[in-house]
């Protein structure tokens, strides 16, 4: 009886240890040395789009390792974004993602971003002189089957990344240049700022402007590409054709209104750009004012 308990227990040592070793020569093979063989999560900044006046779309790239001996199903998740601990991203990823043991899947995330949160920030840091931010991701990514008792796992990661900065556009002032029988041509003044590190092309920039209640009063396009270099501001005039028609219409709103008639103006055009960020992004920006505010804008040109 002993024989077989000594011989059973040697059994059992025996396996212990081989069951250890191979555990360790497979922590040793798959983990990484930043989570072990704990999960690990990365971010990286993909492509800006749809740029409005208020708002625009940011694609993340999201990196998740899976260095254990069995498969994730992700059922979905949630996730934040934070630049320099100020929260810019916040949304859930619905969909389903299955990572095989030891491999690594990238999962590309969309989410809509109020550009007031990205000014704010960015034009605090690039006033110290700086051109790029902390950046904090941190998700809750929900299993379709309990693992170790948890239906849940939580992964977080810091990297530093290149500011998010917007391009601004507004309108500078105006130019009544000739009287037709039909239309008049008005040459306005456009403000481009870029305050990026890198230079940036706007193409085939397109135009239209709203006087009151008359809609498309001006029109007006720039074939090719305007750049406008790095950390730069400069003033474009472009020529608008204004129906002559409408104008006439709009002539009452004037009288009554004055210089406290509102426009908008509304601004189209592609981004090209050496920056991945911006590379080939739309941008549809929306300005809104008073006809008072480009004659102001106007003097403060010719002051210039």
């Amino acid at each position: 009886m002993n024989g077989k308990f000594v011989k059973t227990l040697l059994i059992v040592i025996v396996l212990l240890i081989a069951g250890g070793f191979g555990w360790y020569m497979y922590k040793k093979k798959n983990e990484n040395p930043v989570s072990g063989l704990k999960p690990r999560v990365e971010m990286g900044i993909g492509q800006i789009n749809n740029i409005t006046d208020s708002t625009l779309d940011m694609d993340l790239k999201v990196l998740v390792h899976n260095p254990l001996p069995v498969g994730l199903d992700i059922k979905n998740f949630s996730y934040v974004v934070q630049m320099n601990g100020k929260t810019i991203m916040e949304d859930d990823y619905p969909k389903p993602v299955n990572i095989k043991s030891s491999d690594s899947t990238i999962i590309p995330v969309s989410s809509e971003l109020k550009i007031s949160k990205l000014r704010m920030e960015g034009d605090r840091e690039a006033s110290q002189g700086e051109d790029s931010a902390d950046y904090h991701f941190e998700g809750v990514f929900h299993l379709q089957k309990p693992f170790l008792g948890k239906d849940f796992i939580e992964l977080s990661m810091d990297k530093r990344l290149p500011l998010v900065r917007v391009p601004k556009i507004r309108m500078a002032g105006y130019d009544m240049k000739k009287l037709r029988l039909k239309d008049t041509e008005v040459v306005l003044s456009i403000e481009l700022t870029n305050p990026n590190p890198f230079s940036m092309e706007f193409r085939n920039a397109a135009y239209v402007m709203d006087l009151g209640k008359q809609k498309r009063i001006a029109e007006g396009s720039v074939k090719g590409p305007t750049i406008i270099k790095a950390h730069s501001k400069e003033i474009y005039e472009i020529p608008m054709s204004i129906d002559l028609g409408k104008m006439l219409k709009a002539t009452g709103q004037v009288i009554t209104k004055g210089k406290h008639l509102p426009y908008t103006f509304y601004f189209k055009s592609k981004i090209v750009s050496e920056n991945d960020m911006f590379k080939n992004s739309n941008i549809n920006m929306v300005t809104n004012g008073e006809l008072e505010d480009l004659k102001m804008a106007k003097e403060n040109l010719i002051k210039k």
